[in-house]
Protein backbone atom coordinates (compact mmCIF):
# COMPACT_ATOMS: atom_id res chain seq x y z
CA UNK A 1 0.00 0.00 0.00
CA UNK A 2 2.74 2.58 0.79
CA UNK A 3 4.42 1.54 -1.95
CA UNK A 4 1.19 2.53 -4.79
CA UNK A 5 0.86 5.65 -2.15
CA UNK A 6 4.68 6.75 -3.12
CA UNK A 7 3.77 6.03 -6.87
CA UNK A 8 0.68 8.34 -7.06
CA UNK A 9 2.71 10.62 -5.50
CA UNK A 10 5.53 10.70 -7.93
CA UNK A 11 3.20 10.23 -10.81
CA UNK A 12 1.04 13.22 -9.38
CA UNK A 13 4.25 15.28 -9.03
CA UNK A 14 6.20 14.46 -12.25
CA UNK A 15 2.43 15.83 -13.75
CA UNK A 16 2.21 18.94 -11.63
CA UNK A 17 5.88 19.32 -12.78
CA UNK A 18 5.04 19.00 -16.84
CA UNK A 19 1.94 21.50 -16.30
CA UNK A 20 4.47 24.42 -14.84
CA UNK A 21 7.07 23.64 -17.69
CA UNK A 22 3.93 23.94 -20.39
CA UNK A 23 2.56 26.75 -18.81
CA UNK A 24 5.65 28.61 -18.08
CA UNK A 25 6.62 28.37 -21.96
CA UNK A 26 3.19 29.51 -23.41
CA UNK A 27 3.71 32.62 -21.26
CA UNK A 28 7.09 33.37 -22.57
CA UNK A 29 5.26 32.45 -26.22
CA UNK A 30 2.75 35.39 -25.13
CA UNK A 31 5.32 37.68 -23.63
CA UNK A 32 7.49 37.56 -27.02
CA UNK A 33 4.87 37.77 -29.04
CA UNK A 34 3.96 41.38 -27.19
CA UNK A 35 7.42 41.93 -27.04
CA UNK A 36 7.78 41.44 -31.08
CA UNK A 37 4.62 43.55 -32.38
CA UNK A 38 5.97 46.77 -30.06
CA UNK A 39 9.02 46.49 -31.84
CA UNK A 40 7.31 46.43 -34.92
CA UNK A 41 9.05 42.73 -36.20
CA UNK A 42 6.66 39.46 -36.20
CA UNK A 43 6.83 36.34 -33.78
CA UNK A 44 6.36 32.72 -34.65
CA UNK A 45 6.76 30.15 -31.49
CA UNK A 46 8.31 27.44 -34.03
CA UNK A 47 10.86 27.88 -36.51
CA UNK A 48 9.43 28.89 -39.58
CA UNK A 49 12.88 28.58 -41.44
CA UNK A 50 14.75 25.84 -40.34
CA UNK A 51 17.57 27.98 -38.43
CA UNK A 52 19.70 24.82 -37.42
CA UNK A 53 19.88 24.35 -41.32
CA UNK A 54 20.37 27.97 -42.15
CA UNK A 55 22.83 28.75 -39.96
CA UNK A 56 24.98 25.04 -39.74
CA UNK A 57 27.99 26.48 -40.02
CA UNK A 58 28.22 28.36 -37.09
CA UNK A 59 29.93 26.99 -33.45
CA UNK A 60 26.48 27.01 -31.81
CA UNK A 61 24.33 25.11 -34.46
CA UNK A 62 27.17 22.11 -34.36
CA UNK A 63 27.09 21.93 -30.66
CA UNK A 64 25.53 19.06 -28.96
CA UNK A 65 22.65 17.12 -30.58
CA UNK A 66 19.10 16.99 -30.42
CA UNK A 67 18.88 20.92 -31.48
CA UNK A 68 15.56 23.31 -31.82
CA UNK A 69 14.95 26.54 -32.21
CA UNK A 70 11.30 28.23 -31.71
CA UNK A 71 10.35 31.60 -29.96
CA UNK A 72 11.76 33.30 -32.94
CA UNK A 73 11.50 37.34 -33.67
CA UNK A 74 12.41 38.28 -37.30
CA UNK A 75 11.68 40.99 -39.49
CA UNK A 76 13.84 44.80 -39.95
CA UNK A 77 14.78 46.80 -36.74
CA UNK A 78 16.41 50.33 -38.09
CA UNK A 79 17.17 48.89 -41.42
CA UNK A 80 19.03 45.63 -40.22
CA UNK A 81 17.75 42.35 -41.17
CA UNK A 82 16.77 40.19 -37.71
CA UNK A 83 16.39 37.11 -36.35
CA UNK A 84 16.31 36.49 -32.91
CA UNK A 85 15.32 33.19 -30.98
CA UNK A 86 15.63 30.81 -28.45
CA UNK A 87 18.02 27.85 -28.94
CA UNK A 88 18.19 24.49 -27.29
CA UNK A 89 20.48 21.49 -27.71
CA UNK A 90 21.61 19.03 -25.59
CA UNK A 91 25.01 17.65 -24.51
CA UNK A 92 25.84 14.24 -23.84
CA UNK A 93 24.23 11.06 -23.36
CA UNK A 94 22.68 9.46 -20.39
CA UNK A 95 22.49 10.27 -17.13
CA UNK A 96 25.45 12.46 -17.63
CA UNK A 97 23.08 14.70 -20.66
CA UNK A 98 22.88 18.37 -20.16
CA UNK A 99 20.48 20.21 -21.67
CA UNK A 100 21.73 23.75 -23.00
CA UNK A 101 19.86 27.39 -23.85
CA UNK A 102 21.19 29.97 -25.51
CA UNK A 103 19.35 33.05 -26.36
CA UNK A 104 20.70 33.91 -29.96
CA UNK A 105 20.40 36.82 -32.63
CA UNK A 106 21.29 36.78 -36.02
CA UNK A 107 21.72 39.21 -38.55
CA UNK A 108 22.09 38.84 -41.73
CA UNK A 109 24.13 42.01 -44.04
CA UNK A 110 24.61 42.55 -47.67
CA UNK A 111 28.48 42.52 -46.68
CA UNK A 112 31.02 39.71 -46.96
CA UNK A 113 32.97 39.94 -43.39
CA UNK A 114 36.02 37.68 -42.74
CA UNK A 115 35.55 35.08 -40.53
CA UNK A 116 35.88 34.92 -36.90
CA UNK A 117 34.45 32.98 -33.53
CA UNK A 118 34.53 34.79 -30.16
CA UNK A 119 33.49 32.64 -27.21
CA UNK A 120 32.78 34.88 -23.72
CA UNK A 121 34.85 33.50 -20.61
CA UNK A 122 32.31 33.03 -18.42
CA UNK A 123 30.74 30.36 -20.85
CA UNK A 124 33.81 28.90 -22.01
CA UNK A 125 33.37 25.87 -19.77
CA UNK A 126 30.48 24.30 -21.63
CA UNK A 127 31.23 25.85 -24.83
CA UNK A 128 31.22 24.07 -28.44
CA UNK A 129 34.45 22.59 -29.13
CA UNK A 130 35.71 24.98 -31.47
CA UNK A 131 36.63 27.08 -28.65
CA UNK A 132 38.74 25.15 -26.87
CA UNK A 133 41.85 25.54 -28.36
CA UNK A 134 41.49 30.01 -28.73
CA UNK A 135 43.84 31.07 -30.25
CA UNK A 136 44.30 34.40 -28.30
CA UNK A 137 42.17 36.56 -26.20
CA UNK A 138 40.12 40.02 -26.67
CA UNK A 139 39.29 41.59 -23.57
CA UNK A 140 36.78 39.20 -21.88
CA UNK A 141 36.45 36.78 -25.56
CA UNK A 142 38.60 33.66 -26.21
CA UNK A 143 39.49 34.09 -30.11
CA UNK A 144 39.13 30.77 -31.70
CA UNK A 145 39.16 32.25 -35.10
CA UNK A 146 39.39 35.39 -37.04
CA UNK A 147 42.37 36.71 -34.58
CA UNK A 148 43.09 39.74 -36.88
CA UNK A 149 39.26 40.73 -37.08
CA UNK A 150 38.22 39.76 -33.77
CA UNK A 151 39.70 43.20 -32.15
CA UNK A 152 37.19 45.09 -34.42
CA UNK A 153 34.26 42.73 -33.46
CA UNK A 154 35.04 43.47 -29.88
CA UNK A 155 35.26 46.98 -29.90
CA UNK A 156 32.37 46.96 -31.85
CA UNK A 157 30.38 44.93 -29.24
CA UNK A 158 32.22 45.79 -26.53
CA UNK A 159 28.36 46.56 -24.48
CA UNK A 160 28.34 42.96 -24.26
CA UNK A 161 31.54 42.18 -22.86
CA UNK A 162 29.99 42.09 -19.75
CA UNK A 163 27.74 39.51 -20.33
CA UNK A 164 28.30 35.71 -21.16
CA UNK A 165 27.60 36.74 -24.89
CA UNK A 166 29.67 35.21 -27.78
CA UNK A 167 30.44 36.47 -31.20
CA UNK A 168 30.70 34.62 -34.49
CA UNK A 169 30.80 35.99 -38.33
CA UNK A 170 30.46 33.99 -41.33
CA UNK A 171 30.46 35.23 -44.83
CA UNK A 172 27.61 37.75 -44.23
CA UNK A 173 26.04 36.83 -41.21
CA UNK A 174 26.40 38.26 -37.56
CA UNK A 175 25.57 35.97 -34.76
CA UNK A 176 25.24 36.52 -31.08
CA UNK A 177 25.05 33.59 -28.65
CA UNK A 178 24.08 34.37 -25.02
CA UNK A 179 24.04 31.48 -22.01
CA UNK A 180 21.63 34.23 -20.13
CA UNK A 181 18.12 33.49 -20.62
CA UNK A 182 16.55 36.86 -21.97
CA UNK A 183 13.19 37.92 -21.18
CA UNK A 184 10.67 40.03 -23.22
CA UNK A 185 12.40 43.64 -22.38
CA UNK A 186 16.10 42.30 -22.10
CA UNK A 187 15.30 40.60 -25.85
CA UNK A 188 14.13 44.10 -27.11
CA UNK A 189 17.46 45.95 -25.32
CA UNK A 190 19.57 43.38 -26.72
CA UNK A 191 18.45 43.67 -30.13
CA UNK A 192 18.30 47.38 -30.02
CA UNK A 193 22.18 47.42 -28.69
CA UNK A 194 23.40 44.73 -31.10
CA UNK A 195 21.86 46.45 -33.87
CA UNK A 196 24.06 50.12 -33.24
CA UNK A 197 27.00 47.15 -32.64
CA UNK A 198 26.23 46.03 -35.90
CA UNK A 199 25.80 49.22 -37.73
CA UNK A 200 29.11 50.73 -35.43
CA UNK A 201 31.32 47.04 -37.09
CA UNK A 202 30.11 47.53 -40.89
CA UNK A 203 31.24 51.16 -40.43
CA UNK A 204 34.38 49.70 -39.14
CA UNK A 205 34.66 47.52 -41.99
CA UNK A 206 33.81 49.43 -44.71
CA UNK A 207 36.58 52.26 -43.46
CA UNK A 208 39.34 49.80 -44.25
Amino acid sequence: MALLVIMMGTLVLGLLVLARMGWARRRRHRRLARAANKMGMSFSASDPFGLTRRYAAFAITAAGHSPRAENVIHGHRDGCNVRAFDYHFEAGHGPGRLARLYCVIVFDTNVELPDALMWHLDDAGPGPLDVRGALAQAGRWLVAKGELFAPALAEAFAEFASEPVSLQTHEASVMLCSSARWGPREFTSRVDRAVAALKDLLARHETK
